[in-house]
């Protein structure tokens, strides 16, 4: 038999051989189970490791686009540069507080309409549709609409608490009162999305327990502290978590539109002052390091919050 022709039987052979290893490589579940997984993974890498390590690198580097400036390398200097900068104190205190007075407020009115709607009341269809319609509206559109209503000429608030005897406020230009406007147009379009958490939490409670506890003749308030925090407890600890990553990390839109970080930076949050630092005054470096220190806090905030919601 010829040479040539003992090679390409050798090669088919082995060719048989992989095809037949691989066609039991994929009845296995295991592998099978990756092979589904992969294409999520690529893209995960592609869209959040990739960013993430990019960043990374680009916080140790000053990159000034709009002097023509190469990229180096400066360590930690830009770090440094922030933790001694008083705006960027400013401007975490803003975002911290903006927090801490909104969730809670979300929460609470949230948590408060979820129990009323919970009960059995004529036209609650109607109801849930009117309170989920905030939610829906786009963030760049609430701030547009609560801008307008708080316009000193023009504005619906002015005219509406002039009723009760009370003067005009200058809502957006006054450092004092800024912050409070921001939070209360903010809660308008959040609230009703702890409130479709809550409800969907009450709705999966028993009725049994609530039947015996009145037959026990328990009290509303042993009832609300006693079955129905417990029972929704895990669904609206999800909705505080997502809730305070959102005011940390994306309340952009919003004030952006309402007030743009003003006045003297009164309702400057790191959403914003890192879009002005990146791509405003194109320090890229420095705007790099305010997300990762934004990231950083953020990742510390919700643990403490999940210590907290877990006791």
């Amino acid at each position: 038999m010829p040479i040539r022709k003992q090679f390409n039987i050798v090669r088919l052979i082995v060719i048989g051989i992989k095809l037949y290893g691989f066609h039991r490589l994929l009845r296995s579940k295991k592998t099978l189970g990756m092979l589904f997984v992969l294409p999520a993974a690529v893209v995960l890498v592609l869209v959040f490791v990739y960013p993430l390590v990019y960043n990374v690198d680009l916080s140790f580097s000053e990159w000034r686009l709009a002097v023509g400036e190469e990229k180096h390398y400066v360590g930690l200097n830009n770090y440094s540069y922030n933790f001694s900068d008083p705006l960027f104190h400013k401007v975490l205190k803003n975002t911290l507080v903006f927090t801490a007075l909104s969730v809670p407020l979300e929460v609470v009115i949230g948590l408060g309409l979820a129990l009323l709607i919970s009960r059995k009341i004529r036209g609650r269809s109607i109801f849930l549709a009117i309170l989920i319609l905030p939610m829906m509206v786009a963030p760049v559109i609430v701030g547009l609409t609560w801008r307008w209503l708080y316009a000193w000429e023009y504005g619906l608030i002015n005219p509406l608490i002039g009723v009760f005897g009370v003067g005009s406020i200058n809502w957006l230009a006054d450092p004092s009162i800024a912050m409070f406007s921001v939070i209360i147009a903010d809660v308008w379009a959040m609230a009703p999305f702890v409130f479709l958490f809550c409800y969907a939490g009450l709705r999966m409670v028993p009725r049994e327990r609530y039947e015996s506890a009145e037959i026990d003749g328990v009290s509303s308030w042993q009832k609300f502290r006693y079955i129905t925090l417990p029972s929704i407890k895990g669904i609206l600890m999800i909705a505080i978590l997502i809730r305070a990553m959102d005011a940390f990390t994306k309340l952009f839109d919003v004030v952006y539109t309402l007030t743009g970080g003003g006045p003297a930076y009164a309702t400057e949050v790191l959403p914003v002052y890192t879009y002005r630092v990146a791509l405003v005054f194109f320090r890229l470096g420095r705007g790099a390091s305010i997300a990762l220190i934004t990231l950083l806090v953020t990742i510390v905030m919700i643990s403490i919050i999940w210590k907290m919601t877990k006791r």
